[in-house]
């Protein structure tokens, strides 16, 4: 076998920050609720449903965030 890097390509791997999810997508908005500490917090919410969603979370009319900085190279 080759080295990790190489191996990891055969395989398609993405980190968890590459791969599609509510995180990345163009319709997620971040929320954050107004409140004492350690009670605020920031929540992610869908802008086409108006609900809240996780980091993780996926749907299919997600479409990636524009990448910039390091993400963008590669």
């Amino acid at each position: 076998m080759g080295s990790i890097q190489s191996v990891k390509m055969s395989l398609g791997f993405k980190t968890a920050g590459e791969r599609s999810r509510c995180g990345n997508c163009v319709n997620h908005k971040m929320e954050y609720v107004d409140r004492m500490p350690p009670y605020d917090r920031a929540s992610i919410k869908c802008k086409l449903g108006s609900f809240m969603v996780t980091s993780y979370a996926i749907c299919d009319r997600y479409q990636p965030e524009r990448l910039s900085g390091k993400e963008a190279r590669t």
